[in-house]
């Protein structure tokens, strides 16, 4: 997920959310943003319905109920142009400093596997490729999607670059609030994703992202 200039929000899973909801009539309001765990606290406590663009852990699959996946998306290694190194595992990463949004899941692979081993750093809403340009760091860990799409907004293609090995590759499904008022409509989200999958509604955004690149 990425903002333009106008702060209006893109992203592939964001396009199949509201093409959902179109269908099944409902309006949905966005929250200010706020930090990931305090979002997470919301969404338990019914503060908020529904969360986009989440992993599924379990930990998290005990508090709250997942949809059927939006899409399945590769997490990236985005490095400056001209330092560019082999990457073929993750043990590759080690001893090097990394970037990423703060407060956000890769998956359980790999969150076990950075919080042992790796040097990675968090940051703050949507300035880990432009923290990455300073130098600050050797590599940025993001959707490839987001990443591309965040360097096309910017105006960094070029500068910056993805590496073609995907650390992990995870299903993005929407978090549900198990205490929310629209929890009965969650079959009907469900059929409704499925039924955009089917059309081959998926398949088109993803072909109109990577194009970006």
């Amino acid at each position: 997920m990425y903002s333009n200039k106008a702060k209006v929000h893109h992203g592939i899973a964001i396009d199949i959310t509201r093409e959902a909801f179109s269908r099944l009539g409902i309006t949905v309001i966005n929250a200010p943003p706020l930090p990931w765990n305090r979002m997470l606290r919301q969404l338990e406590n019914g503060e908020l319905d529904l969360l986009l663009g989440a992993y599924w852990t379990s930990e998290r699959a005990q508090i709250y109920s997942y949809t059927e996946p939006l899409v399945q998306e590769e997490i990236a290694i985005f490095v400056r142009q001209g330092e560019e190194f082999p990457l073929n595992s993750l043990d590759d990463l080690v001893g090097l400093i990394g970037l990423r949004p703060m407060g956000g899941s890769y998956g359980e692979e790999f969150d076990h596997y950075a919080e042992k081993y790796l040097n990675i750093h968090g940051v703050k809403e949507n300035g880990t490729l432009e923290l990455l340009q300073t130098g600050r760091a050797d590599y940025a860990v993001l959707s490839r999607y987001d990443g591309i799409a965040d360097l096309h907004e910017t105006g960094n293609l070029g500068q910056i670059n993805d590496l073609p090995w995907p650390v992990a590759s995870n299903d993005v499904h929407l978090m549900m609030s198990r205490a929310s008022p629209c929890y009965y409509l969650l079959d009907e989200i469900n059929k409704t994703i499925r039924d955009l999958h089917k059309e081959g509604f998926t398949d088109q955004l993803e072909a109109r992202y990577l194009q970006i690149n």
